[in-house]
């Protein structure tokens, strides 16, 4: 019985430690006055081109509105070019179906800015679209490669309206940067979520905040990561590191290895990728159980990294960061849980609030306060799913769970 009383209390200070530590954090955040203010200096240096690039496969519900959204965004910059790049994949599984190649090339789109290119084999994952892509437009172009960026975006993406006005002078300002990462908020549908799904859209939004935006610029030490969507990177830095990798699920999560690995700095930007949460509870957890089968996956990422990199101190600590987060991914919910049954069982109902107060407290700081890192509104607007939240985060942990058992990579249904 001791056991199991001690056992309640390390996972109550394990809770206020967190508390407390996310709340200094957030705090010298604030102090340094990190603002989200937009306002751009339109005089930057322009030497340099960007291809936006958006990998699609089966994607013609939502594709159309997607291409229309970036070329109003892009707006006939002369820097840019817009790709999309689908996949011989969808032919080869069903040829009866229409492709999402064969569906954008019946839209007849009239833009000297956008094109489509093809990836011709029936194998492989977005990883060898980008790289096929990348390689094609650097055969056709005379630029340095330290000079043309390449921006990833999802085929559900729909970047705030200043991200390429605040992305060239990002590049400018830091002098053509290697990598450059653009967060997201996953509330582009949110107002047609249920009750438990507008918790989950609160639950990534607000690991967005905190691990990319407020760890980014606080210190190169915490834990911090790049994804799919919203990264700008140099094509001298990804060919150097041999394209983005398919030995994985997730290329972005062994490439936000390889980057601490390396020592570079992943700068943010202050605006945001509006992106969409899945619409139900299966697809999230599908989607947690694909994120998570690679992410638990360090040791053989690392490994990876090591034979063709010198390992570094930085790289070490993104190691035991990544062992870490998986832990508390997959238990944390689960020790939280025991935080409730165990006074229940007991029948010591004052341990039973002490558990509900401290978990309240909990949610509040590390997923709501985040969301003021932005402004106010956007914390008010969504404080009021404040209780489909607590059930959220206690239901991430069927993901991780989920992926033991999972053989192959599932899209993401639309």
């Amino acid at each position: 019985m001791f056991t199991l009383r001690l056992l309640f209390y390390s996972i109550i200070f394990i809770e206020i430690f967190t508390i407390i530590y996310n709340l200094i954090k957030f705090l010298v955040f604030k102090i340094y006055n990190y603002s989200f203010q937009k306002t751009y200096d339109s005089k930057y240096n322009n030497d340099f081109h960007l291809y936006v690039l958006i990998p699609c496969y089966k994607e013609k519900k939502v594709i159309k509105n997607t291409i229309q959204y970036f070329l109003k965004l892009i707006n006939n910059n002369s820097n840019i070019d817009f790709y999309i790049i689908t996949t011989q994949k969808e032919k080869e599984e069903n040829p009866s179906l229409q492709t999402t190649y064969d569906y954008i090339l019946n839209l007849n789109i009239k833009s000297k800015k956008f094109h489509i290119l093809n990836y011709p084999h029936v194998n492989g994952m977005m990883a060898d679209q980008l790289n096929y892509a990348i390689n094609k437009i650097l055969e056709s172009q005379d630029l340095p490669k330290d000079r043309v960026y390449f921006s990833i975006y999802n085929a559900d993406s729909h970047p705030d309206s200043s991200t390429f006005i605040e992305l060239f002078e990002k590049i400018s300002q830091y002098h053509f940067p290697k990598v450059i990462q653009q967060y997201s908020n996953y509330f582009l549908n949110y107002e047609t979520q249920d009750f438990i799904m507008r918790g989950f859209s609160i639950y990534q939004t607000a690991f967005e905040f905190r691990n990319g935006v407020i760890n980014n610029n606080l210190s190169k030490l915490l834990y911090s990561h790049v994804v799919g969507h919203g990264l700008t990177i140099r094509a001298d830095y990804i060919t150097s590191i041999g394209g983005f990798t398919s030995k994985f699920w997730c290329e972005d999560i062994y490439l936000t290895g390889l980057i601490h690995n390396s020592n570079e700095k992943i700068l943010s930007l202050k605006s945001f990728d509006n992106a969409e949460n899945p619409t139900n509870l299966k697809v999230q957890i599908v989607q947690n159980a694909v994120w998570f089968k690679t992410a638990s996956h360090h040791f053989s990422i690392f490994k990876d990294i090591q034979r063709h990199n010198n390992l570094s101190l930085n790289g070490l600590i993104w190691l035991l960061h990544e062992l870490r987060a998986s832990f508390i991914w997959i238990f944390m919910p689960l020790f939280i849980l025991y935080t409730f049954v165990y006074p229940i069982i007991s029948q010591n109902y004052k341990l039973l609030l002490l558990a509900i107060i401290t978990y309240f407290v909990f949610i509040f700081v590390n997923y709501f306060l985040n969301l003021l890192v932005v402004n106010f509104k956007r914390f008010h607007n969504y404080i009021k799913n404040y209780f489909s939240t607590c059930l959220a985060v206690l239901l991430t942990c069927i993901g991780p769970i989920y992926s033991l058992f999972l053989k192959e990579k599932i899209k993401t249904e639309r």
